[in-house]
Order: C-alpha cells, then structure tokens, then sequence
C-alpha cells in the first residue's frame, strides 16, 4: 500500500469519526448531567458530567491517532515500558507522542469556507472560543482528580470552582470540532482532513485534500 493510500485508508477514516461523533455525544451528555446538577445540586450528577468530559477529551486524543496511526505505533514499540499502543488510554500520554511524530496533529479550527473568484473555496482559521491544545491538557489533568470519592483528609480540590468551568469547556470543545483539519504526513505528500461535525443532527463527514509538499499553517 503506498504512502498516500495508507493515509487515505477508509478504515483510518472511520475510526477518526468516529470518535469524532462520540466526543460530541459525551460532550452532550455532560451538558445534560450539568442541568440536572444545577436543579438538583446532587453530587453524582456533577460527578457524572466530569466524567463524560474526561472520556469526551480521550476520544478526541484517540482520533488523533487515525491519521497518525502507524508513526504512532512505530514509536510507541519502542517503549520500554509499555510498548503496546492498544493499551494507551490517557490523553495526555497520547499528545505527548502525537506531538513528537507530528507537531500539527491537534484539530485546527476552521470558520465556514468562503468562496473565492476564482471558485475556490478558502477556510480561515477560527482563532477564538475553542479549545486549545494547552486547555486541554490543563483540564483533562484536574477532571482526573475527580475520578474517585474524596479523601476527607486530603486536600480541598475546588469541585466547585471546576463544575463553574465545564460549560465553557464543553462549549470551547464543540467549537473546536464543528469544522476543523487535520494534517497528515508522509515522504513527498502532505494530506489534510477537513471534518465538519454538527452539535446536533447528522454524522460527521471528512472532505479530503492533498498538496504536494508541507502545508503552510499560519498563526492568528
């Protein structure tokens, strides 16, 4: 199989929609268990809301495997420890190798395509209102802190002040989503995935794009 068709491999393509499609029906979910929370104030509710958060943010980390999946698992056999790729779990762990075999593997925010004379279409990219790389790291590490029943002995770990940040989490995450690329590698091409993936309603979809050469991503 060459360099481009691995990349372009429907089943790669299907896993990253997937757990494209179940970060978005987690990210609901907590919105949900939120409501509920701010009728009820019953912890488990909260609870139960970061829980689905956590497991919204693992997805996105697993899909960013897919386009990355045999540099991936490459670099993971030669672990030490651990070398079994397939048993990877924590998103934080995933980012960590993901951003040694491709700096540009988190999702890249897009506004709606705008048509150009010419007729072609150009994205811009959405520069505000979404998740970051460095947010998500920073907020998939606190929710872990949630996971167990507290230790009365133990530290405070400002439940409170984390359950007033999620629905800006789950907001920054969806935004994140709607519409953005994601950049794979090989020697001599270079192949983007746009995906749309609606908050509601239909199943995300990839549109897929190729350039001879490195693809030039520009700052805000």
């Amino acid at each position: 199989m060459s360099n481009l068709s691995s990349l372009m491999s429907s089943e790669l393509r299907d896993i990253y929609l997937e757990k494209v499609q179940e970060a978005i029906e987690r990210l609901r979910a907590s919105n949900s268990f939120l409501a509920s929370y701010a009728t009820s104030s019953q912890l488990p509710a909260l609870e139960a809301a970061i829980l689905q958060v956590r497991k919204a943010l693992e997805a996105i980390a697993f899909a960013s495997i897919a386009p990355n999946k045999k540099k991936y698992e490459v670099f993971r056999s030669r672990a030490e420890e651990q070398p079994d790729f397939t048993k990877d779990y924590h998103a934080g762990k995933i980012f960590r190798v993901l951003t040694k075999i491709n700096e540009n593997f988190y999702p890249l925010p897009l506004l709606p395509a705008a048509s150009k004379p010419d007729g072609t279409f150009h994205f811009d990219r959405k520069c505000s209102g979404v998740l970051t790389k460095k947010r998500f790291e920073s907020i998939y590490d606190r929710l872990g802190k949630h996971l167990h029943a507290h230790n009365p002995w133990s530290n405070n770990k400002n439940l409170q002040q984390l359950a007033a940040e999620l629905p800006s989490v789950i907001t920054e995450a969806f935004e994140l989503l709607e519409l953005h690329a994601t950049f794979i590698k090989a020697p001599g091409v270079s192949v983007v995935w746009v995906v749309e993936a609606k908050r509601e309603g239909s199943a995300p979809n990839i549109i897929t794009a190729e350039a001879e050469g490195d693809f030039v991503i520009q700052d805000c």
